[in-house]
């Protein structure tokens, strides 16, 4: 069952203590935390879903419940989200979207390719898939609890789009050649252009979107704006890109554009920065907790177990082993 209970103060005040000093910079005047975890206090285990377990024997654990999920003996998982009282993940190396849920059978939803992407949207509702048959490049929206497709469309390949989340009928798309963000509204067919960027970040749930400029041999600038108003930017940056937005859209969590793993980034919405978390071992954006508690994947010196670091602004603890992105 998803709780939502919060760490007590003392844990995070022992937390804030027990780490390196901060230093602040006079041109960020923010503080840089280091999150390697086995220096961290043990915290309570985390309030969102994620995996633990090992190699062929992984499962879903949220609060206190426990869902396994099927695999080989070599297998491992990434979580795409919950999904009403279940939730999906992606098995790999077979590339299957696997619905688990407790007291039921998991339900085989689709089977995908090396390259082809999948996403859950931000409502949890809808599967969105962008698949290849035959040199085609084709959107795909399935219902997340039954694997029934509700909506497809062809693209050209070289268009390269990734359908990003939904609102009732219509799907936000990013698109690369040329760059744009799209809508696509499933029941009367209508593909809208809203903006001449590509999006790669955007949920309808906070009204949030990060789009990118066409890649020409220099790192890509990230536009931050908001769906509703998405030529109107409220925050850009050339150094960092964004990989997701607090669930009220009042922050936002960036990583280095330059392909390092060493530093997260706790920005408000306009771009100031609030904390720097840093990790030479290893560092990823997990999911927010709450508007303002965030989980990170840290890793220690062995870079073996991937520990989940709960921050709360500087203050930061080990919540539990575990992960929502395999990266070993």
């Amino acid at each position: 069952m998803r709780g939502n209970r919060i760490p007590a103060l003392a844990t995070a005040i022992l937390a804030a203590l027990m780490l390196p000093v901060a230093f602040l910079s006079p041109a960020s005047a923010a503080p840089s935390v280091s999150v390697r975890p086995l220096p961290l206090p043990l915290g309570a285990p985390p309030t969102v879903p994620y995996i633990a377990g090992s190699v062929g024997d992984y499962d879903v654990i949220d609060g206190d419940t426990k869902v396994s999920i099927p695999m080989t003996a070599t297998g491992h998982a990434n979580l795409l989200g919950a999904s009403g009282n279940g939730y999906l993940v992606r098995v790999f190396p077979e590339h299957r979207i696997v619905r688990v849920e407790p007291g039921k059978a998991p339900r085989l939803l689709v089977d995908l390719g090396l390259s082809e992407d999948a996403r859950l949207s931000s409502d949890g509702r809808y599967l969105l898939l962008l698949t290849y048959p035959d040199n085609n490049a084709v959107a795909r929206v399935l219902d997340a609890a039954t694997g029934k497709q509700i909506a497809r469309r062809t693209f050209r390949v070289r268009s390269r789009v990734i359908p990003l989340d939904v609102r009732g009928t219509k799907v936000l798309i990013g698109a690369h050649a040329p760059a744009r963000t799209l809508t696509w509204n499933w029941s009367t067919g209508a593909i809208t252009t809203i903006a001449n960027r590509t999006a790669y970040v955007a949920s309808y749930a906070t009204d949030r979107l990060a789009t990118y400029d066409t890649f020409s041999g220099q790192p890509e600038c990230t536009y931050v704006s908001k769906i509703s108003t998405p030529t109107r930017t409220i925050w850009r940056t050339c150094a960092e890109k964004v990989v997701s937005f607090s669930p009220d859209g009042a922050r936002i969590a960036t990583a280095q554009n330059n392909g390092g793993a060493e530093h997260v980034m706790r920005r408000s919405l306009n771009g100031t920065l609030l904390t720097r978390y840093t990790n030479m071992n290893g560092v990823w954006v997990g999911r927010w907790e709450t508007n303002s508690r965030i989980l990170l994947q840290s890793y220690p010196n062995d870079r073996t177990t991937s520990w989940l670091v709960r921050c709360e602004a500087s203050a930061c603890e080990r919540a539990a082993k575990g992960h929502f992105e395999d990266l070993t």
